[in-house]
């Protein structure tokens, strides 16, 4: 808009210098011929009526007096009147240069302006330009983070699918072994008390009777003798 704007006042200032220049010439070469012309024949620009010269007057029956004499002497002149007319048309050209140049001055400021302006403008769309396209990059490396992000995620989720998985189809075996762990542990200290309590004898240890004999064994209980002699050796599981 603003180069719109400046283009149309150059238009117009051409338009106008021009005419300003045309008329300039005209009114330079006006005088320059009026100059020349009184110059070479010291004539003047007006003629005027000699003073004291009776008016016209007419009688009736009677011829009339013959035309007073006009262009048949030479034309004098007056020097004041032709130099007065030279000097007006010189200050019309004058006035017409202080035109121009004021015009040329107006002109010349229209376009410094414009110039700066430009400049700046330019500048300022420059400083945008790099701006944005320094936006551009963080927002596609932005993108990028996003986009390896999401993959990640994915990747996890998957290998976390897996484990899951895993656990689930581990569950009813886990589930048997939380459930019968005390019966499975007690099981298997009676077989290591009786695997005790078979290398005893076969080291030829004995064990004493339990007071109640209907009551169960239990690990650990049978004290161990050796064969032949009322001497307490130690509890079943110790190796002789």
């Amino acid at each position: 808009e603003a180069k719109e704007m400046r283009e149309k006042e150059h238009a117009e200032w051409m338009a106008s210098n021009k005419d300003d220049k045309d008329a300039k010439a005209l009114v330079l070469a006006a005088k320059d011929v009026l100059a020349k012309f009184y110059s070479e024949n010291g004539l003047m620009l007006a003629q005027t009526a000699k003073k004291g010269a009776a008016p016209f007057t007419s009688e009736a029956g009677n011829a009339p007096p013959p035309p007073p004499a006009t262009w048949e002497a030479p034309y004098g002149g007056r020097t004041e009147e032709s130099t007065g007319i030279v000097t007006m048309l010189a200050t019309i050209a004058e006035d017409i240069q202080k035109d121009l140049q004021k015009a040329s001055d107006e002109e010349d400021a229209g376009e410094s302006l414009y110039q700066k302006t430009k400049t700046a403008m330019d500048e300022e769309v420059k400083n945008l330009n790099t701006a944005i396209s320094d936006l551009n990059g963080v927002k596609a490396e932005t993108d990028e983070a996003v986009t390896q992000n999401t993959a990640d995620r994915l990747t996890n989720k998957g290998e976390l699918d897996i484990v899951m998985k895993t656990i689930k189809d581990a569950e009813p075996g886990c589930d048997y072994f939380a459930i019968n762990y005390p019966l499975r542990v007690k099981n298997r200290q009676i077989e290591m008390d009786g695997l005790n309590k078979a290398m005893t004898i076969l080291s030829g240890g004995e064990f004493t009777a339990p007071k109640d004999p209907n009551r169960e064994m239990k690990p650990g209980d049978a004290f161990v003798q050796v064969k032949g002699r009322g001497k307490f050796l130690g509890r079943a599981g110790s190796v002789l």
